[in-house]
């Protein structure tokens, strides 16, 4: 082979590859397990509340039963998003992935006041074929949190759901119907009915059924909308190991690696987002602390000065949760 065709062929694989990471058609293994990496625009913070987060998580398990997704593992971290997942097709899961991300965009956008894309548009997938790589990414998904020391364990985490595969209510007190409030129960009957009906609950949804709950009550229709909306295919996952019981064990016991994703790496502690928040919730965006990506640039930096001495926070975080360039 002359050294112009191997330099010609090298050429067009590297063009190849620069379009698939500009979202054109991938070929994925059928039947095969795949990780999926999706990362905020500019490495922003995306999720800032307990809407923003049940917002994407309605969305991605109402698309997920649309288009035959089995879904292993889900954790929704403050800047990016792992998704543990199969389909019964090429075709299916990249408009499961298209779809779900520009869904949740324009809902987030719509009521957040902000424009422009969310998300990168290029994701990060890698196929996980052998069973052992299935386990070792399922301790990755799931102890995103713990890495980030979020967390101590895994199941604390109430946005990975691993607590939800044994308990329909793990971080809240049992409802009891007999005894619950009539606004608890109505706004019960009312995400069962959107969930009957295979639509998401949108923000002004999920304003309308948490207004007036007490903080006990919001704990529990949390916890219920999460069990009733559960994407999780807990036969799946749990034929990976012996038990619930053993799975999270083995979840705890390792953390896992992933080497085959081009993942941002970020080693700073997400403790500093979580100590942002909280600061922006004694100021003038308590309302909605996602406000703060609107604001002016001048007062951002203003502002950034501010989190960073009260917080500890890098410049890079600060930025990244100011929305700042």
């Amino acid at each position: 082979m002359s050294s112009k065709a191997s330099i010609s062929r090298s050429f067009f694989r590297l063009i190849s590859s620069k379009k698939d990471m500009r979202g054109h058609k991938r070929k994925l293994p059928p039947d095969t397990f795949e990780h999926i990496y999706l990362r905020a625009i500019n490495y922003y913070v995306i999720f800032y509340s307990m809407e923003d987060r049940l917002v994407y998580y309605t969305v991605f398990s109402v698309l997920a039963k649309r288009y035959g997704i089995t879904v292993l593992a889900l954790a929704l971290m403050f800047d990016h998003i792992h998704h543990l997942i199969k389909a019964v097709s090429e075709e299916r899961y990249a408009k499961f992935v298209g779809v779900t991300t520009s869904t949740f965009a324009m809902a987030y956008n719509r009521d957040s006041g902000r424009t422009g894309p969310l998300f990168e548009k290029a994701y990060s997938n890698a196929p996980k074929r052998r069973d052992k790589d299935v386990r070792n990414n399922i301790a990755y998904d799931y102890n995103n949190s713990v890495e980030k020391l979020l967390f101590n364990r895994a199941e604390q985490d109430r946005w990975n759901l691993l607590a939800y595969i044994d308990n329909l209510h793990p971080f809240s007190k049992e409802i009891d119907r007999k005894t619950a409030s009539k606004k608890l129960l109505r706004s019960m009957d009312a995400a069962v009915l959107y969930h009957g009906r295979n639509k998401y609950l949108d923000y002004p949804v999920v304003r309308r059924l948490f207004d007036g709950l007490s903080p006990e009550e919001h704990e529990q229709l949390l916890d219920f909308i999460i069990s009733l909306y559960l994407p999780v295919d807990k036969e799946a996952l749990l034929n990976f190991y012996k038990d619930y019981d053993n799975m999270v064990l083995a979840i705890n016991s390792n953390t896992g690696k992933e080497y085959d994703l081009n993942e941002y790496y970020d080693p700073e502690s997400h403790q500093d987002f979580v100590r942002m928040l909280e600061l922006l919730k004694r100021s003038s965006f308590a309302a909605d602390p996602r406000s703060i990506i609107l604001a002016p640039d001048e007062q951002k930096r203003k502002i950034a000065a501010t989190l960073m001495s009260r917080t500890g926070g890098s410049l890079n975080h600060v930025k990244r949760f100011l929305h700042l360039e």
